[in-house]
């Protein structure tokens, strides 16, 4: 997003129907570049809000995920270390 503003502000006259187009092509996150097809935003400052929202659910997800893997492999840690004793 950071880079997408970047460049926008440097091309003079972009419309943001051009700009929206280039970036859900270039869109890593589906979910996000689907909301986009679906309800096009009208501005690039609701673009930028949304794609806010998009990348904290995102950073939540992969936080829950890599607290998940830890619980896992410290259960696994557990588990072998019990097996390991008797």
């Amino acid at each position: 997003m950071e880079r997408l503003g970047k460049l926008a502000l440097s091309i003079n006259n972009l419309s943001p129907e051009i700009a929206l187009h280039q970036m859900i092509n270039a869109l890593r996150s589906r979910p996000f570049a689907d909301s986009l097809c679906k309800r096009p935003t009208t501005s690039m400052v609701e673009l930028r809000q949304r794609a806010a929202k998009y990348m904290r659910m995102e950073e939540l997800k992969e936080s829950n995920m890599q607290l998940q893997n830890k619980a896992c492999h410290e259960d696994t840690t557990l588990r072998s270390n019990q097996g390991s004793s008797t």
